[in-house]
């Protein structure tokens, strides 16, 4: 493992001596051909950066913690964004960028958001009548002043809601500090303080769904949560969309650019050991890991099982020639192969199970038994298809039955044949699960990605999700394996066809 990080963070290097040495300075040197200025998608910035730097490049990124990382390895000249998200980084060690002086126009308005099928009455009007009373006494200021200004992480006790009237959930994304972060393994930030003291109010109990934000929106629509706190910008797009709350924040502007002065550290592996403290011991962030493990492997051995089963059941219905069952089935597997993994889950999340209580983790469950279901009809087929048909013939001769001949005689022969497609499947089928994040669900991927919302690093995080990935494979082929040794008569393990090749 450390040879491969020692060797990411050689490449690292190499790549990042071929970036632009000319340093900005200020915003005029930003409107140029070939100058990349990142924003987030669908966000106000766009057009910030359209009408004051028309000649560059625009860039979209996926989040924070990639667009640092793209300005301080040079691959964007700038990002244009959340000032404060940016202060707080770079004083927490953020290296290789800078912020240039002063702000981009007049600020982004945020507030939160109400989904049109929420269940609670009025809802948008009792969050503006919570927000004026909290700015009216001062809470809302003495918030701001604790969580932008003194930067204190700790999360207050806010008393939680005595028989609760209403269940109010709420969409965050957990990567957006200090507005919506994880702090000891626990929510924590501006908007969650936000909602926690609303739902006290309102005398409601609460839980939180984690999206990204490019999940989140839809989440509301489709009434998986009422309502969204997470420094959510009001955009033309999404106010015709989704009705927003009065103001909660009013965010600055600024832009980032790269600093190759702080950009590398004078002791590589007192930065190792820096960023593996910062990755998984501090803040018990290893914990973080440990229940994205443990949602990844629920998904991926229940998939695994339920797909087993259905697509057995599926080819034991087709195998006679079915015309109705054939026909269904093809279909179905049409449908399943010809369609993105990611496009899939959502239309199952967003759509199809949209008015249902079932869990991100459920739903995941679902697309991913269907898509391995799909991938052991396959394998059966021409597994089957391996063995001549003299075999059945041979069998009816002595006998057997139609089910006694396949399940004694024809399946037997036909597995071997599927077992290392059936292992591959396996292998890619854990690795797919890491686009479960776009359902509010919190698998390894999505940890590694709340980690590195907080250290702002790239490298330790995404070569630990990566470690883990080949691990958890490891073990379920091998698990796989010593399944296969005790079902299949004849079959021999690595280690005894050693042992008799030595004999020999």
């Amino acid at each position: 493992m450390m040879a491969v990080m020692l060797l990411a963070a050689a490449l690292g290097l190499l790549a990042s001596c071929g970036s632009k040495n000319d340093a900005i300075e200020s915003f005029d040197q930003l409107n140029q051909p070939d100058v990349k200025i990142g924003v987030a998608s669908d966000s106000t910035e766009f057009a910030l950066v359209q009408e004051n730097f028309p000649q560059a490049e625009i860039v979209y990124a996926k989040d924070l913690m990639s667009s640092f990382e793209s300005i301080s390895q040079g691959k964007m000249d700038a990002f244009v964004g959340n000032k404060i998200n940016m202060e707080l980084a770079l004083h927490n060690g953020l290296k290789g960028t800078r912020l240039l002086d002063g702000t981009l126009g007049p600020g982004n308005v945020a507030g939160a958001a109400i989904s049109p099928h929420t269940e609670i009455p009025d809802l948008k009007n009792r969050i503006n009548e919570f927000l004026g009373q909290i700015k009216a006494d001062g809470t809302l200021d003495e918030m701001r002043e604790r969580w932008m200004v003194k930067r204190d992480m700790t999360m207050p006790d806010i008393p939680e809601a005595k028989d609760p009237k209403y269940h109010l959930t709420v969409g965050t994304t957990g990567m957006s500090e200090p507005f919506t972060c994880y702090v000891d393994g626990e929510l924590s930030g501006y908007d969650i303080e936000l909602a926690k003291r609303f739902a006290s109010w309102l005398g409601a109990s609460i839980e939180f769904k984690i999206y990204d934000y490019e999940g989140i929106v839809p989440s509301a629509l489709g009434g998986d949560v009422d309502c969204i706190f997470a420094n959510l910008y009001k955009t033309p797009e999404r106010q015709q969309a989704l009705e927003f709350s009065d103001p909660t924040f009013i965010v600055e502007v600024g832009i980032m650019v790269r600093d190759e002065s702080s950009g590398t550290p004078a002791n590589f592996l007192a930065s190792l050991e820096e960023s593996f403290d910062k990755t998984f011991m501090r803040e018990n962030r290893w914990q973080l890991f440990a229940q994205g493990i443990g949602t990844t492997l629920l998904i991926t051995v229940l998939s695994i099982l339920l797909g087993t089963l259905i697509g057995f059941a599926a080819f034991m219905a087709c195998r006679k020639g079915n015309r109705v069952a054939n026909a269904v089935t093809r279909f179905c597997i049409w449908l399943i192969e010809g369609m993105p993994v990611v496009v899939l889950l959502m239309i199952l999340y967003y759509i199809v199970f949209s008015n249902t209580d079932l869990s991100g983790v459920a739903v995941s469950v679902i697309a991913f038994t269907l898509i391995f279901a799909a991938a052991v009809f396959n394998m059966l087929k021409a597994g089957v298809a391996a063995v001549g048909p003299g075999q059945m013939e041979a069998a009816y001769s002595l006998g057997y039955t139609d089910t006694m001949a396949f399940f004694n005689i024809v399946l037997p022969q036909a597995l071997p044949h599927a077992m290392p497609t059936y292992k591959a499947q396996i292998r890619s089928l854990i690795k797919a699960t890491a686009v479960v994040g776009y359902v509010a669900v919190q698998d390894l991927t999505k940890m590694g990605d709340i980690v590195r919302s907080r250290t702002y690093e790239a490298f330790f995080p995404l070569i630990a999700v990566a470690v883990i990935y080949f691990v958890l494979a490891a073990l379920l082929i091998w698990m796989v394996n010593r399944i296969e040794l005790r079902a299949i008569p004849g079959r021999k393990s690595s280690e005894d066809t050693q042992k008799e090749a030595q004999e020999q």
